[in-house]
């Protein structure tokens, strides 16, 4: 139990209420945030980074304003590093928010219940964007401002775009994934020490439909690349379990159902084919990048410039308008530099690694090897969705990319082993 007097008990409440209502209240949430970290500022005097950590995000902060300053569109670059430098900041601070495994935890299943409201508005929403609805219901007013909606066939509820949508709930897939982990190691364990207790709780059972739901919100979403990292996110997941059959065969039948259904209906309104992967229009995309990053690789063209280069560059089999690259290593590195891109590669790689050797240690405790799994999930999400796209300019996806990443990192910082989760425990 929290001691009433723990130092960071007030903005763990506000930064959990404010991540867990970002979909939803949007403005009012990121105020929640900025407060979080003014408090968390005024009451530590610095961040809660080791050397390292901090002097890099510093060096990659300085070039990033070096690169803003020397830009093809100046006051482009220097706009664009919002999506940058505050969030670096938040990323500074949440550590002291995530003093314990127990907080970790909380903040994930917050977010999975959360999302079962965003799941199910995306799947009527998928309903009523068919394409062979009956022309009575289209008639109908509020069916009609559904399918007026932009991106034919996809699902997007309260976010910018179908890709937007698909990129948070395969991160909050990856922390429910996670959650199942720890909750079973749990039960075996009470099972253990009591027989006769129900091997399942009522609990466990929202947090399991509600993780397997967000497999229905991305389908609905109609995202080619959200399906994939699903899968990829599944299919670690069922080489992580071991002791349950049940939840085996539902990871695996959740794989053949995605399959199956992207096979039967397509995906966003879009049928399999290996002709239409083949000429995917990222590859011209890709090429102008390419391109770029070539004629300045240091410093790159200035953030969020892509979108004024790509059409003088293009060719005329390309689309006249591109935002964005559709990779985050290929944006980095065209727009920031490849200073900037290898920098920001190495110091989250570095968090990665030793946020994993913690997690994967043999001191560290079952239940909660399965939640540092499911933050490992969720940012292996973030990662294999930047591939193909690139979604953080939505600020409701970048602060969880961020705080999940703040996760891992408190992970690597503290050790998840059992005298260190002891000596937590008070604080938690």
């Amino acid at each position: 139990m929290v001691k009433a007097s723990s130092p960071s008990q007030l903005p763990y409440r506000l930064f959990r209420f404010s991540l867990a209502s970002l979909p939803f209240l949007y403005y009012a949430s990121l105020v929640g945030l900025a407060i979080v970290i003014a408090v968390l500022f005024r009451r530590f005097k610095h961040t809660a980074l080791d050397p390292i950590t901090r002097n890099g995000l510093l060096a990659i902060s300085v070039l990033l304003v070096l690169s803003a300053s020397v830009a093809f569109n100046r006051g482009e670059a220097f706009l664009q590093l919002t999506n940058f430098l505050p969030f670096f900041v938040l990323f500074g601070v949440l550590p002291f928010v995530f003093n314990s495994v127990n907080r970790l935890e909380r903040v994930a299943i917050d977010l999975v219940l959360t999302s079962i409201p965003i799941n199910i508005i995306a799947f009527f929403e998928y309903l009523l964007k068919l394409p062979h609805l009956s022309p009575s219901i289209r008639r109908i007013p509020f069916v009609h401002w559904v399918r007026s909606a932009p991106h034919k066939g996809r699902a997007m509820v309260m976010f910018d775009h179908p890709n937007a949508l698909a990129s948070y709930l395969v991160l909050v897939f990856g922390l429910g994934l996670g959650l199942i982990l720890g909750g079973l190691a749990e039960q075996q364990a009470n099972a253990e020490a009591q027989p006769s207790r129900p091997p399942t709780q009522p609990w466990t059972m929202l947090l399991f439909c509600g993780t397997f739901l967000n497999l229905v919100g991305i389908f609905s979403s109609g995202s080619r690349n959200g399906i994939l990292v699903a899968i990829s996110q599944l299919v670690i997941f069922t080489l992580c379990v071991k002791a349950s059959r049940h939840v085996l065969l539902t990871a695996l039948f959740s794989i053949a159902s995605v399959l199956i259904g992207a096979a039967l209906f397509g995906i966003g309104g879009r049928a399999l084919s290996l002709v239409g992967w083949a000429d995917d229009p990222r590859v011209g995309v890709w090429r102008v990048a390419l391109g770029l990053i070539h004629d300045r690789p240091w410093l790159g063209w200035g953030l969020g410039n892509y979108k004024f280069l790509y059409p003088l560059r293009r060719s005329a089999y390309d689309f006249p308008h591109v935002f964005h690259p559709h990779n985050f290593w290929l944006l980095l590195s065209s727009e920031a530099g490849l200073l900037v891109m290898v920098g920001l590669t190495a110091l989250v790689g570095y968090i990665c690694c030793k946020a994993a050797s913690s997690i994967l240690s043999s001191t560290t405790p079952l239940p909660h090897r399965g939640v540092g799994i499911g933050y490992l999930l969720s940012f292996w999400g973030c990662m294999a969705f930047a591939l193909f796209d690139v979604t953080f300019y939505d600020a409701r996806i970048n602060v969880l990319n961020w705080a999940i990443l703040a996760g891992l990192y408190s992970i690597a910082v503290r050790s998840l082993s059992a005298k260190s989760i002891a000596a937590e425990s008070t604080s938690g």
